[in-house]
């Protein structure tokens, strides 16, 4: 269900402003909203959703800016589930550009505080051997990647160079996986 929402830009710009709020914007977003829907626990819209405001949910009154911009988010969840249940080939995780280059950070920063919302039901897939499925957002997140214990220091610099490669066939993996163990 498309609700009546804003533009990704719009939503970045609105939430992130100059940067000086407790609020994130579009790529961590995903990031969160990724883990929350291809994650191995159900995670209630009312628990995740506040992270992306700062840690409230602003007032939405009917056709407001605010619900618009919930609504964004919302949609963005519903498009995720969506894809990585019918189409997952379709699915592409929104990871900042600058420059021509692709930054991943944003995006694993918001996927972790997903995860952390899931609880000990990622501990298998993060302590998984030879390595978790999840090892190219493992290595670009600082407190992650310390979990990443078995592969050296050089093959975990060589796993986040390339991570941005590889982070769309993590997710796919991980939702097969979780969707499955859910059955």
């Amino acid at each position: 269900m498309n609700r009546p929402a804003v533009s990704y830009d719009e939503l970045d710009e609105r939430l992130r402003g100059d940067g000086r709020n407790d609020y994130v914007g579009m790529s961590a977003i995903d990031g969160l909203v990724t883990a929350v829907v291809a994650g191995p626990a159900t995670v209630a819209p009312a628990v995740w959703l506040p992270n992306v405001f700062g840690g409230t949910m602003p007032q939405t009154k009917p056709g407001s800016l605010e619900e618009r911009l919930v609504n964004t988010v919302l949609n963005r969840h519903d498009e995720v589930d969506h894809l990585l249940a019918n189409a997952p080939g379709n699915y592409y995780p929104i990871f900042m550009q600058d420059k021509g280059k692709t930054i991943v950070d944003a995006w694993a920063i918001g996927f972790a505080l997903g995860l952390g919302l899931g609880g000990e039901a990622w501990a298998p897939i993060l302590l998984a051997t030879p390595k978790p499925i999840i090892t190219p957002i493992m290595a670009v997140n600082p407190q992650l990647s310390k979990m990443l214990f078995r592969l050296s220091p050089q093959e975990r610099r060589k796993v986040r160079a390339t991570a941005h490669l590889h982070i769309r066939a993590a997710v796919n993996q991980l939702y097969a996986v979780t969707r499955a163990a859910r059955r």
